[in-house]
């Protein structure tokens, strides 16, 4: 098994094109609660995962994505993907940026298995 998902994980390839087609939503439920196992520091569980299906809030998170990150006006840095799962954690955690991150690693993983 181990040897699998080592072969995923070298094999692993960037998508920057996805169809439009709405994901099923119990395969959005799957793949968040793999994400809600991740490790994190304590036990304290203090990230939460919010899902983004609304093509309207999805193309504004877009935009001002786009926005902050300086990219030129209408770059899709979701490359047309219809949910968007946005993972955040406590400010006053210390461990809130790593907490989060084991769950996006997860949650990238989690597709390939």
């Amino acid at each position: 098994m181990m040897s699998e998902v080592l072969e995923k994980i070298k094999s692993r390839r960037s998508i920057r094109k996805y169809k439009p087609d709405a994901i099923p939503q119990e395969i959005l439920d799957q793949i968040i609660e793999s994400g809600l196992y991740a490790a994190n520091g304590m036990g304290h569980q203090n990230t939460i995962i919010i899902q983004v299906t609304n093509k309207k809030l999805r193309d504004k998170l877009s935009k001002l994505n786009c926005e902050l990150s300086g990219w030129r006006d209408g770059f899709d840095p979701f490359y047309g993907v219809p949910a968007v799962l946005i993972v955040l954690a406590k400010k006053d955690w210390a461990n809130g940026v790593y907490d989060g991150s084991l769950v996006m690693v997860i949650l990238c993983l989690r597709h390939m298995i």
